[in-house]
């Protein structure tokens, strides 16, 4: 089998696992029991991190490196499947597993706050929670930004939604991102 197949059959295997994730943020938001949040919440960041370690198991990279090598052998299509498998692959080998899941874990906590302060509009309640997500977001961006050389947000930010590491949107992006974002004001 060659690495590009290689390469498609694992991240089909990804995109099922991110799959069985989307359900289960579908069953949290619509078919919970309110006492299901902390077993969600270990589901979902167990699940997060099998499928970043199959995303950045040690194997991929040579994977990518032959599949690329390769690269006259497959269509346009493949050729682009194969630069967004490398993009995703870069991003998530920059961040370590641990991160990963602590990044879920505390998504789904502030979330479980949020779903029970909503109706009693206690936002105040959530806050805690955010702080946490954000520092983690924070912690997530610059590992990322370390990884890419790049200490601009907005940049770090185009790098991540684009598959050549740009956006054509990127000054309108930037544009917004300093009107409400209170980081990216500070350093773009």
């Amino acid at each position: 089998m060659t690495a590009y197949r290689q390469l498609e059959e694992r991240f089909r295997r990804i995109a099922t696992l991110e799959q069985a994730i989307s359900v289960l943020h579908w069953d949290t938001a619509s078919m919970m029991p309110s006492g299901g949040a902390a077993a969600r919440t270990e589901q979902l960041a167990t699940l997060r991190l099998i499928a970043h370690q199959h995303l950045t198991a040690p194997e991929v990279e040579g994977l990518l490196n032959e599949a690329e090598m390769a690269g006259n052998a497959l269509d346009d299509w493949q050729r682009a499947n194969l630069r967004e498998m490398r993009r995703r692959w870069l991003h998530a080998a920059s961040v370590p597993g641990a991160l990963v899941e602590a990044e879920s874990r505390a998504c789904s906590e502030c979330e479980a706050v949020w779903r029970k302060a909503r109706p009693q509009n206690d936002f105040a309640a959530v806050l805690p929670g955010l702080q946490q997500v954000l520092r983690l977001e924070r912690e997530i961006a610059a590992v990322k930004a370390e990884r890419f050389e790049t200490s601009s947000p907005t940049k770090l930010f185009s790098i991540s939604t684009s598959p050549e590491g740009r956006s054509r949107r990127s000054t309108a992006c930037s544009a917004r991102s300093r009107v409400f974002c209170p980081i990216c004001s500070k350093q773009s």
